[in-house]
């Protein structure tokens, strides 16, 4: 049995280390490589089902061209060659007819550490427009961390003097086992916990506190917290003197935030707002992992990031050993900032970034006050990549498809991501998709969006490629991880898949970037990427690397403050010199959500959407049957006497409505929400339905983005992130009757 040592990417950007036990070229078992660094932690149940996957029929094998209309279910086979050719001849027939900016192309959650190759040709081709959910995923945390520390956050947890570990809007007991497992090792180790979330969730009934916030509302939380902290002195004085810039802004800016306010925006007594700020306050240094929930919950998603990394500082937990640590790239590692060629993209073509005029922290505007800094820090090999720091703006994107303002958008690559699944109003997503002159997805499996392209290409997974994951790859710590191919790309008569990076690059060549590609392989990407790592361990190739030793991990130590950071001040900027010049506020604040207008007053719930269910991954996995037979349903969680006001039992088929559209889910039951909440969950489509049009594989049936809003004027002034959560997210349900209706038709109609 031949065994080889991959990186799986079931689910996020960490590229957990596994080996792959291979018999007669087909995977036997899958298992965790639990010597390694960077592993669930926890039990996973995905790795099992690799065999599933890799062989399931819904795999895309062979590159395909529409014959008949958009949604007709009607494609050719073609060969690679003939795609290429053809899809790189219509895109200089676009750019020949308005500019370079008319291509973009959409992302997903880290699928891979091939994306600096999409950014590195975007930039070749001249295009700035690279959009996706890193804009309310992750995005918003590392640049907080870059503009007020210089460098990523580590945590370092330690048994004797780590007195606090805390999730902050964040369940990984269903997203994250390597963080439920750190956060379950702590409990044993003795250290108190912490949990700040709106649901009831399983981290938050192991934890020795809860702090049941109302939604959208952590950034006056942070506030009202550290308004006490400072009054009553427990904030560590001498570390902030030394370290900080703005904290006598600071001061001020809490007087704003006493506990009687804050208590009535969060929906906690004073009396547990006072405990809470007590809690958190004697238990230093500490650890806090912030999910995704603030990133979802405009108009204070990047307010709320600050103000929590701000807190943790004033307490002394920054730099501090058991605290959190300030981490830069590995040495002798080349990050994605080097391989993205960023110097190429020209002035002229950054400042037509779509949505970059307005929200401009995470685009160019930010991007490059940031990538100055780390820079003189870090060099060439700094931890600002583009492709997680420097976006366009989703939303507008898709507006500009549709009515040309402020340029006409006429062409999209989808790949490692799903647009009809995972962004926000699918009814305006479709409309501007179906608009285009030019849609090309590369992806593993047929999905909705998929149907609808032109061109439908079969990109390699990750049992089929050389990988690392996103983290190491960004320079986020200095740790890299490397995995290999455990399965050919190619098999002949049965698929033929291309990796990400070999197609950019192959599309690239035929657009005149020859020179620009030395690397003609993924793999030749990592020998040159690691080419010093490889000399020290006196190793050639990935898989003598990987056999030896997979990983290589320098330390992350305190006393980063000491040395000078990499921001304007070189300090902790509790006042931020980038976000003046940006000309936002320096200092964390809270905004108070616009009240409904219009039909939305009619609206009285909000919606939770978004929240991590496993074995799911966003809107994978839904055509494997052995996921499907651990989750069956797509579920809305109602509290009791919610659901017993509108007629609701457990297990009810109920609508999801809002004026932009309905969608079901299956009623369960909950005591662990707000009674104004209800929860759903995302991602959701049918592969067993129709593929063609109106269907789109169930598209419109459970698929909560069908009933989000995405308006420019609803997402976060800063990041220009989209509502998943908050005070944007209002609803209504009711109970699906019998003859409720042909969702596949209705959903679209009434989107």
């Amino acid at each position: 049995m031949d065994v080889k040592f991959s990186s799986c990417y079931f689910c996020s950007s960490r590229g957990c280390a596994v080996k792959v036990y291979l018999e007669e070229g087909r995977i036997k078992r899958v298992a965790v490589d639990t010597g390694a660094p960077i592993v669930p932690g926890a039990h996973c149940v995905r790795p099992s089902l690799a065999g599933e996957y890799q062989e399931h029929p819904f795999r895309l094998d062979f590159p395909m061209k529409r014959t008949g209309g958009r949604g007709e279910n009607k494609f050719t086979r073609i060969s690679w060659d003939q795609a290429l050719e053809e899809i790189a001849g219509k895109m200089v027939s676009l750019k020949n007819r308005y500019g370079a900016e008319t291509i973009a192309t959409s992302s997903g959650t880290g699928r891979g550490a091939w994306e600096f190759a999409k950014t590195r040709f975007m930039n070749l081709f001249g295009s700035p427009n690279r959009f996706g959910a890193v804009t309310v995923c992750y995005g918003p945390r590392i640049m907080v961390w870059l503009t007020t520390f210089g460098g990523a956050l580590v945590s370092d947890r330690k048994k004797d003097l780590t007195r606090l570990v805390t999730l902050w809007g964040r369940n990984p007991h269903e997203g994250g086992p390597h963080t439920w497992s750190s956060f379950l090792k702590a409990k044993k180790e003795g250290i108190s916990t912490m949990v700040v979330d709106s649901r009831f969730t399983e981290p938050a009934r192991q934890a020795d506190r809860w702090v049941p916030i109302r939604p959208g509302t952590d950034a006056a939380l942070a506030l009202g917290m550290m308004h006490i902290i400072i009054r009553e002195g427990w904030h560590d004085a001498g570390f902030v003197k030394r370290f900080a810039s703005g904290f006598e802004d600071l001061k001020e800016r809490v007087r704003d935030y006493p506990p009687e306010r804050v208590s009535a925006i969060c929906g906690l007594s004073q009396d547990d707002l006072l405990d809470t700020a007590r809690f958190f306050a004697v238990r230093q240094p500490s650890n806090i992992t912030i999910g995704v929930a603030s990133e979802h919950s405009p108009p204070n998603s990047i307010q709320a990031v600050r103000a929590i990394n701000v807190l943790l500082s004033i307490c002394g937990s920054v730099d501090t050993p058991g605290g959190m640590l300030i981490a830069g790239p590995s040495e002798d590692f080349v990050t994605d900032a080097a391989m993205e060629l960023n110097s190429v993209l020209s002035p002229e073509q950054r400042a037509k970034q779509i949505g970059a005029g307005k929200f401009r922290f995470l685009s160019y505007p930010g991007w490059e006050l940031v990538e100055e800094q780390v820079r003189k820090k870090f060099g060439e090999n700094h931890p600002a990549g583009v492709y997680l720091t420097c976006m366009a703006h989703a939303p507008s994107v898709f507006r500009a498809m549709l009515t040309g303002d402020p340029y006409p958008v006429r062409g999209l690559f989808v790949s490692g991501s799903n647009p009809l699944l995972s962004h926000g109003n699918t009814k305006l997503v479709y409309d501007a998709l179906m608009s285009l002159d030019l849609l090309v997805t590369l992806d593993l499996t047929w999905t909705p969006t998929a149907m609808i392209s032109d061109y439908v290409l079969p990109a390699a997974g990750w049992l089929e490629r050389p990988d690392m994951g996103n983290f190491c790859s960004i320079g986020a710590y200095p740790l890299v991880q490397l995995g290999e191919a455990a399965l050919p790309d190619s098999v002949k008569g049965r698929y033929e898949r291309y990796d990400d990076y070999r197609f950019w690059r192959e599309l690239g060549c035929r657009l005149g970037q020859e020179e620009q590609w030395p690397q003609e392989t993924f793999e030749k990407v990592w020998e040159y990427r690691m080419a010093g790592i490889f000399r020290k361990r006196k190793v050639k190739t990935v898989g003598e690397f990987v056999r030896q030793q997979r990983w290589e991990q320098g330390s992350v130590e305190p006393g980063r403050c000491a040395e000078g950071l990499a921001t304007p001040s070189k300090k902790i900027e509790i006042k931020s010199v980038i976000f003046k010049t940006l000309g936002y506020d320096p200092l964390p604040s809270y905004t108070e959500p616009d009240p409904p207008e219009g039909k939305w007053k009619k609206y009285h719930l909000l919606n939770l959407s978004g929240v991590r269910t496993m074995p799911y991954h966003h809107s994978e996995y839904r055509h494997l049957e052995g996921f499907r037979r651990i989750h069956p349903d797509p579920i809305v969680e109602i509290p009791v006497d919610t659901a017993r006001r509108h007629l609701i039992a457990d297990g009810d088929w109920v609508w999801i409505e809002t004026p932009v559209g309905r969608c079901r889910q299956k009623a369960r039951l909950v005591t662990t929400l707000p009674p104004d909440c209800i929860s759903t969950q995302h991602g959701w489509w049918f592969p067993e339905m129709p593929a063609k049009a109106p269907s789109l594989f169930g598209l419109w049936e459970s698929n909560i983005n069908v009933t989000t809003d995405d308006d420019p004027e609803k997402c976060d002034p800063i990041s220009g992130g989209w509502p998943f959560k908050g005070q944007y997210m209002r609803c209504r349900i009711r109970k699906v009757q019998r003859g409720g209706g042909d969702m596949e038709k209705k959903g679209k109609d009434e989107g």
